[in-house]
């Protein structure tokens, strides 16, 4: 809390507890008819009026400042935030490039002209994964058995 803030809050308070002692003189002067007392009483009122008024604008400008240097200190602190983002950032760039660097690194091989001799002589490999299977049929046990009749004959099911 700012000093102004502090300062003008004290005084307000101060000089407004202070106003209820020549308020209560100027209500006894007017109740036994004395009108120069009362009318000192109600000037020292007044003065003290003024006072609590004046620390309350302290109290604002002092307000204000503590506004000004919260907004500052939170602009600080996203800058500092910014600045370490970048940084981890910065930091995993150069981990993903050094990760690329490592796999780029990877061993190669080469295939003789005997490997490459015996794999033209063997047999040829298909790339679809069904054309090697055969109609298998398995019993209850899970045991292979013959497939009762080859796909696409005709069965008669009359009797």
């Amino acid at each position: 809390m700012n000093v102004k803030t502090m300062e003008g809050l004290a005084g307000a308070s101060t000089s407004i507890s202070m106003i209820s002692t020549p308020m209560s003189v100027a209500k006894e002067a007017e109740r036994k008819g004395d009108f120069d007392k009362m009318q000192r009483a109600l000037g020292y009122a007044s003065e003290l009026t003024v006072q609590a008024d004046e620390y309350s604008k302290k109290t604002k400008q002092g307000m204000k400042l503590d506004v000004e240097e919260a907004s500052e200190k939170e602009k600080l602190q996203q800058e500092k935030l910014i600045e370490a983002r970048r940084e981890e950032r910065k930091e995993l760039e150069k981990k993903i490039e050094s990760e690329k660097q490592e796999n780029t690194d990877l061993d190669s091989a080469e295939i003789s002209e005997e490997g490459k001799n015996q794999a033209e002589q063997s047999a040829p490999v298909s790339l679809d994964p069904t054309a090697d299977t055969q109609n298998i049929v398995y019993d209850k046990f899970g045991e292979t058995m013959e497939p009762a009749q080859e796909i696409g004959e005709n069965v008669n099911l009359s009797v």
